[in-house]
């Protein structure tokens, strides 16, 4: 089971995400960057940490929806070596559910 959490508004809600992850009803989580327009530092950072937060409970955090700048920063600090990345939340969907 996977929850997918909508980071519209800001990322200040990314603690949301580590929040989530201490759940044990979702073995995974999409956060979904749509509508997201800019990041910055804090906010990689955020995502980064809860990634890894995921990995120590045995569980997964999948960034889905990303677009335009948010894209060439992921590409720029190499996030897709260790965050499985997607461009919609059909393609983060699919691949959690065939795991």
């Amino acid at each position: 089971m996977f929850l997918i959490l909508d980071m519209t508004d800001h990322l200040v809600k990314d603690s949301i995400a580590i929040v989530v992850m201490r759940d044990e009803t979702y073995e995974s989580v999409i956060l979904s960057l749509k509508g997201v327009g800019y990041i910055n530092s804090a906010g990689l950072g955020v995502i980064a940490d809860a990634v890894m937060q995921a990995r120590k409970q045995g569980k997964e955090l999948v960034v889905a929806n990303i677009q335009g700048p948010i894209s060439e920063i992921f590409e720029i600090v190499k996030f897709g070596s260790f965050i499985h990345l997607f461009a919609t939340e059909e393609e983060a969907t699919h691949f959690l559910r065939n795991k």
